[in-house]
């Protein structure tokens, strides 16, 4: 049995586990700013003060989860979206997303998963790390996961 950094396994479904380094680091600051400026804008500190409240919500209220069972894969990114299901057959690739400070800094990087469902491209959010390297070791779990560069297997897609 593997021991995944990214995820948590139950039985034949993998969880993924939310990163909580970056979600608290921008909370706090957000209520440091919060708080120095509360006496001179009142209504912009209690506004970070409402999105500091639905950055936690959504934190607890996110899912990402590989059931191997079902052959699916399940994900809900935000408290305001659905949760949406997703056959692992229509599977087409992974994105990295990366966001650039002055152009030359990496601030943060997404990964997000694609399908092709009913000939309209799907995609659902992995998770994000403050690095490439974060991200192409939860690429590297997920396909390993999803079992996508066995030999064999009918999701088998050149690399």
């Amino acid at each position: 049995m593997n021991s995944y950094q990214f995820y948590k396994q139950e039985g034949n479904q993998y969880i993924f586990k939310n990163q909580p380094v970056f979600i608290t680091i921008l909370c706090l600051i957000l209520l440091v700013i919060a708080g120095l400026i509360f006496n001179n804008a009142r209504t912009v500190s209690l506004i970070m003060i409402a999105v500091v409240v639905l950055i936690v919500i959504n934190f607890f209220t996110k899912k990402f989860i590989i059931d191997m069972d079902r052959k699916t894969i399940t994900g809900k990114h935000t408290i305001f979206v659905p949760a949406k299901t997703y056959d692992i057959k229509d599977f087409t690739n992974f994105q990295v997303l990366a966001t650039k400070y002055l152009g030359f800094i990496t601030t943060n990087v997404i990964l997000s998963i694609h399908f092709e469902v009913d000939g309209k491209e799907k995609y659902l959010t992995v998770g994000q790390a403050l690095s490439q390297k974060g991200i192409q070791k939860m690429v590297n779990e997920t396909e390993d996961i999803m079992k996508i560069n066995e030999p064999g297997n009918e999701y088998n897609r050149p690399l």
